[in-house]
């Protein structure tokens, strides 16, 4: 069944391997896959997908006053092309893209918001100066815009769902939680020994891994000291750090300042899906450690804990909402509560018995099998798109 066009916009660049790409590409993929013909709004290369055209929106790192004006100008121009076959317009990254919500709407089209995160009720209260202050309000009023004008609110989490209803006066009826995915298919259980030649990894150790953004949401003090402690009896023990950003620096310091420079491997970002298969099936143990302040209520629902599940390894999280229902909620490990030393506790327990996690690691695949595939996602938010415009 072919359903006309829709314009998608997202103000991310794919040119770059983190969650953003990863959830654009994917949700890209499988709207074409239901029969759309798909416009994809996006900075970055073209990733070349069947059914999608690129509608390059300018080049990836540019200021930010410069992207909105680009992104919101080549997704109007989409919009004002297609008006005569479009349908519906899915928006990705909100606040930088009222232009395009309100021309969406202007224009006929049924408009569908996918919400990952909002400021607002999350983390620490911070004294804040005039242009913080400026940008929450325009943050907040970007939310009412687009609760008026969509037809649909995709959150990623409940958290948001509550707090978009709650505090923002959203229509219940409109909003609708569907988790992050994972492809399933790329991302999948290999024989351990054989993924450990592949990624040309020493046989004779035992790796934990981390997979995403080296940014500051992510609490490496904790992980980096509990990886540390763990492996002061366990000489085999090694950390894989897969992905890179603005903190890696300060992760670098640390690393030699804990004297584990020889038991970590930076890895950088991995572009290729087949090294991330067989870097995350060389693993016994998927780990990431949260900052429960600045998660706040909203909670996280990540990319990588998806991936961790469908890898098929047993992962050791911080015990934060959404991260404990994933992970302990489908039997796929342990979440610890906040500091080193519980998470020292579980990573050295589970590396010292690998069949026990290896027990978690496939409760985790078939969790992820069941409720968490891309294909699964876009399903769930097909109702939203295919409804008559109002």
């Amino acid at each position: 069944m072919t359903h006309g066009a829709l314009v998608m916009v997202c103000d991310v660049d794919i040119g770059t391997a983190d969650a953003t790409r990863i959830h654009t590409v994917e949700v890209a993929r499988w709207l074409a896959a239901e029969g759309f013909a798909v416009e994809l709004v996006v900075r970055g290369p073209d990733p070349a997908l069947t059914g999608v055209r690129l509608r390059s929106a300018g080049p990836r790192d540019v200021m930010l006053l410069r992207r909105i004006l680009g992104v919101n100008g080549r997704a109007i121009a989409t919009l004002v092309r297609q008006r005569r076959r479009g349908r519906a317009c899915y928006v990705r990254q909100y606040w930088t893209l009222v232009p395009t919500i309100l021309a969406a709407r202007a224009l006929g089209y049924r408009v569908v918001a996918q919400v990952d995160n909002i400021h607002h009720g999350q983390g620490p209260k911070r004294k804040t100066g005039v242009r913080d202050a400026l940008a929450e309000r325009f943050r907040n009023l970007a939310l009412r815009i687009m609760g008026r004008c969509a037809a649909g609110i995709v959150a990623v989490k409940d958290g948001i769902a509550a707090t978009l209803v709650r505090d923002f006066g959203i229509d219940p009826a409109k909003v609708r939680v569907i988790p992050n995915g994972v492809d399933v298919e790329v991302i999948r259980p290999v024989v351990r020994s054989e993924a450990i030649e592949e990624s040309k990894l020493d046989p004779s150790c035992r790796y934990v891994i981390f997979i995403g953004n080296i940014a500051g949401w992510v609490d490496f003090d904790t992980m980096l000291r509990a990886f540390a402690a763990a492996a002061e009896t366990r000489p085999q023990a090694r950390l894989l750090l897969v992905g890179d950003g603005p903190k890696r620096p300060s992760v670098e310091a640390l690393i030699a300042e804990l004297g584990i420079g020889d038991r970590v491997l930076l890895t950088g970002y991995v572009m290729d899906r087949d090294r991330m298969r067989n870097l995350l099936g060389a693993a016994t143990v998927c780990t990431i450690a949260y900052r429960p302040d600045e998660i706040g209520e909203l909670g996280v629902a990540p990319v990588k804990l998806a991936e961790y599940l469908a890898a098929g390894r047993a992962v050791v999280t911080t015990d934060v909402i959404g991260a404990r229902e994933m992970v302990e909620g489908n039997g796929a490990g342990v979440a610890v509560p906040p500091g080193v030393g519980a998470m020292a506790e579980a990573l050295g327990r589970l590396l010292d018995d690998p069949e026990a996690a290896d027990e978690m690691g496939r409760a985790g695949r078939r969790a992820a099998e069941k409720r968490y595939t891309w294909r699964s996602v876009v399903e769930r938010t097909l109702p939203l798109l295919l409804k008559r415009a109002s």
